[in-house]
């Protein structure tokens, strides 16, 4: 993520809506950089949101607004809050590696235990 990446992001976490619309994220907060909200789009900073939009000239349309996600909250937060969102994303990895060095602790011992 580069420097403009992240000072979007910044005005993104402290806007008051919930919801951004396209045209209030790209135009105003990141001054027409589209290319940069569609890199925080593609590296789950932001997360697209389709909602379903009725008018009465248009009819029922389809719009998409923007939301900052969890991982994107993480970038500014303090380091202990980057480790749980880390460590919330990788349980089943850490538990994995856990019960593999669990068993092979196990084998080890037995096979020693065998030679001697």
């Amino acid at each position: 993520m580069n420097t403009k990446e992240k000072i979007i992001l910044k005005k993104a976490i402290e806007s008051k809506e919930g919801l951004l619309s396209g045209a209030t994220l790209i135009n105003v907060i990141a001054s027409r950089e589209r290319q940069s909200v569609e890199n925080l789009v593609v590296g789950k900073y932001l997360e697209e949101v389709p909602r379903e939009l009725r008018d009465n000239n248009r009819g029922s349309y389809i719009e998409t607004f923007y939301r900052v996600t969890a991982k994107g909250l993480a970038i500014f937060s303090p380091w202990y809050v980057k480790c749980w969102s880390w460590l919330q994303h990788d349980v089943r990895t850490i538990v994995l590696t856990i019960i593999t060095a669990a068993i092979t602790t196990v084998v080890t011992m037995s096979v020693q235990n065998f030679f001697e």
